[in-house]
């Protein structure tokens, strides 16, 4: 179905997306530690909902690879 193929695709990269803001945001002081690791929690907690558990581990590996000084505030559940 390719309609769903694209809307996955969309969901995928909006995902990472706000990952990697959050990510960001708290390495330039904007975040407390407190909320980054509360906005990545629901954040993962979205993608493994929407997209799965895989593709919630592949957006931490990609988002880390990014910003490995996010794992400081990385959530514990993932």
């Amino acid at each position: 179905m390719p309609g769903f193929d694209k809307l996955q695709i969309s969901l995928e990269g909006q995902a990472q997306g706000w990952l990697q803001a959050t990510c960001t945001y708290y390495g330039l002081g904007w975040l407390e530690p407190e909320q980054a690791t509360g906005a990545l929690k629901r954040l993962v907690l979205l993608i493994g909902k929407d997209l799965g558990h895989q593709a919630a581990v592949e957006a931490k590996t990609a988002a880390l690879k990014r910003d490995p000084g996010c794992q400081s505030v990385w959530p514990d559940s993932l």
